[in-house]
């Protein structure tokens, strides 16, 4: 046998699979890697909008938000919420159908806009089942004051005899702004695997200051108030994109 006849029956044979036993591993890492990143983009539970609704020391609210995904585990997150301001002395009495709350002055609205941080928890050790988070925000909180009766003597007092008292819509155009700022700290969890809906509960705890007292009581009973803070617990519904 020739050397060209050997080079072409044995040599070319070996080294067609060496490449073969180099390129096809690489292929296979390849082929991994791409499922790899499907599977990371499909499963991220991190760009979503909804609803949220709010109790606190001060009642029911409700909220809104919208999520960004930054990475596999943290998000931007935008919020807003109305629900009332109160004083912790606030008890509302019946009486012949009609409730009335002593030593009130105003009633006060907040609606928070805050902007924020969502991170995800322990991605790598619970399943997407429950998925636990802490979050972080703030940013601007306004207000709107507006009074619990008509003062016609002007002495800040409700007098029964004199004085008419507002319900909560009839009052609401005769109130002023406020402006300030707030906060938010939280910790809570999503359930289920759905990609396209998603629910959750929040534990937080939440403060909001502004700039300029608010007359809650009458001012003989307490001075004007600027920072309103409570427990919140938020049961949250909404869509993932």
């Amino acid at each position: 046998m020739s050397p060209r006849h050997a080079i072409r029956r044995f040599v070319l044979p070996l080294l067609l699979s060496l490449t073969a036993l180099g390129v096809l591993p690489a292929a296979a890492q390849d082929q991994a890697g791409e499922a790899a990143e499907e599977a990371s983009r499909a499963t991220p539970y991190g760009t979503g909008a909804g609803g949220q609704i709010l109790l606190t020391n001060n009642g029911f609210g409700l909220g809104g938000y919208f999520r960004r995904e930054l990475s596999a585990s943290t998000s931007f997150l935008v919020e807003a919420s109305l629900g009332a301001g109160k004083d912790d002395r606030e008890l509302k009495f019946y009486q012949f159908g009609s409730g009335i709350v002593p030593n009130k002055r105003n009633y006060f609205l907040m609606a928070p806009i805050h902007l924020g941080i969502h991170h995800r928890l322990f991605s790598e050790h619970i399943e997407d089942n429950f998925r636990p988070y802490i979050h972080v925000s703030g940013g601007p909180s306004f207000g709107w004051e507006y009074p619990y009766f008509d003062d016609r003597n002007g002495n800040e007092i409700f007098d029964t005899d004199i004085d008419r008292r507002y319900d909560i819509f009839s009052a609401f155009p005769r109130g002023r702004m406020r402006f300030g700022l707030g906060g938010m700290v939280a910790l809570g969890a999503f359930f289920g695997t759905s990609r396209r809906v998603t629910q959750g509960v929040r534990f937080g705890y939440a403060f909001n200051y502004f700039f300029e007292g608010i007359q809650l009581l009458e001012p003989d009973v307490k001075d004007p108030q600027t920072l309103f803070h409570s427990p919140v617990i938020s049961i949250i519904f909404g869509k993932l994109f």
